[in-house]
């Protein structure tokens, strides 16, 4: 003989438990998948700021690049235009043909020939074969030696005491 406790449930009645178990299960799913859902909608959001923080650094740098060609360009024009100056207000008269004021007197010009062509035009001395080689006391023709000169006595005691 069996004997059915009347704290033990029917099949029907687990059938009920396990439903409301999956129900709750269900419940914390729904809340998942939603906490879920919140984070791709977070990540979507912050892949276009990306994006399009990504679009307008390659139109910077586009603008840049523009920006670049464009200073190459006025660089190179700038240029042109100082060697158009400079080919414009050149002096392209010679020296002996301008215009001088009359209280103004020319310099001479600076003789910028080499040695070998300023020397071949007369003689030229070596070193070894100058007078100031040979003897350190020889004196040119037109430097004479001052033979008149006479030595002043000094007084020692005189210096010392500051009286001249």
């Amino acid at each position: 003989m069996t004997i059915t406790m009347p704290w033990q449930g029917t099949g029907t009645r687990r059938a009920i438990d396990e439903v409301a178990r999956l129900r709750h299960q269900l419940a914390g799913a729904g809340i998942l998948i939603q906490g879920l859902r919140l984070q791709v909608a977070d990540a979507e959001t912050a892949r276009d700021k990306a994006n399009a923080k990504a679009g307008r650094y390659d139109e910077a740098e586009a603008r840049a690049a523009a920006v670049e060609q464009a200073m190459d360009d006025l660089k190179d024009e700038l240029l042109e235009l100082r060697a158009f100056k400079a080919r414009t207000l050149a002096v392209t008269v010679p020296a002996w043909h301008r215009d001088i004021d009359p209280g103004e007197q020319p310099t001479e010009p600076i003789d910028v020939r080499s040695l070998t062509e300023r020397f071949a035009t007369g003689p030229v001395r070596t070193l070894h074969q100058s007078p100031q080689a040979v003897s350190p006391t020889h004196f040119p023709v037109c430097v004479v030696p001052d033979t008149d000169t006479v030595e002043l006595p000094v007084l020692a005691d005189q210096l010392a005491q500051g009286v001249s």
